[in-house]
């Protein structure tokens, strides 16, 4: 499992807090944690966590002390089955994503011998600003230069991640994933619930104005079959998104190869 020991000054980059060496613990760092923590737990790594404990062959790993298949992504995650998130977040989760290498941050040089800090332009540019200009021209001038500087440039975060767990590049919405997950959770308490009966349960909103070719407005029946459309594509992601999260992937509900096989 991933080493808890203390990290340097190093940063969440899906939050905004820093790791930092043990210090006594005050009312200010415990507030500071918890506001972390709060969240940690809504976010992406929460979601991940969730489906972690939602994959049923994670969960028979963590019974089985890490062996199997899945004992990689043990040796990072460890036990979410024993742990609460709060547990895991604090023992596991912070140092899983954190970032190893500082994140690098625009920096002014106002002075001659503070270029002596600058080792090589990979990756950057240099910029002189003249403060007898205005500063709207200055501005223009600087947007103008940055973006020749970004020309045919495609900068992803993510992929910029040290972390030792990165989350994938992905356009997906929380909240789609939330109720992806919530339609996938109430499948497995109700069972015996029909596709349209789940997505009333789980409030799956659909156009209530929706018409057929001809213009007509939708009988209950078709309605109906409209919703089990939408809740059978919601259960067909929501277990594509458990898989890859179980494979290191995440946030994604593609469909990979041998998937569920």
């Amino acid at each position: 499992m991933t080493d808890t020991k203390e990290l340097p000054h190093v940063q969440l980059k899906e939050i905004p807090r820093t790791l930092r060496s043990r210090t006594q613990s005050t009312p200010e760092r415990n507030s500071e944690f918890l506001q972390e923590l709060r969240k940690a737990k809504s976010g992406w790594y929460g979601l991940w966590y969730r489906c972690l404990t939602l994959s049923e062959e994670y969960r028979h790993c963590c019974g089985n002390e890490g062996k199997g298949r899945l004992k990689h992504m043990y040796g990072d995650f460890g036990d979410v089955v024993d742990m609460r998130f709060d547990q895991w977040w604090q023992r596991v989760g912070r140092y899983l994503f954190a970032e190893r290498k500082e994140v690098p941050q625009v920096k002014v040089y106002d002075r001659r011998s503070d270029l002596e800090e600058i080792s090589n332009l990979r990756d950057k540019i240099v910029i002189e600003v003249p403060l007898t200009l205005r500063k709207s021209t200055v501005v223009r001038q600087i947007n103008k230069a940055l973006k020749q500087a970004y020309e045919g440039r495609e900068v992803v975060p993510r992929q910029q991640s040290t972390a030792r767990r990165r989350l994938a590049k992905s356009k997906l919405r929380k909240e789609t994933l939330i109720k992806m997950l919530d339609v996938y959770e109430l499948r497995n308490r109700k069972p015996d619930l029909t596709l349209w009966q789940l997505g009333e349960r789980a409030g799956i909103e659909l156009d209530l104005q929706a018409r057929t070719t001809d213009g007509q407005v939708m009988t209950l029946q078709q309605e109906r079959i409209r919703m089990s459309i939408a809740v059978s594509r919601y259960l067909k992601q929501a277990r594509n998104l458990i898989w890859n999260a179980t494979e290191g992937i995440f946030p994604s509900v593609k469909e990979l190869e041998d998937t569920h096989s």
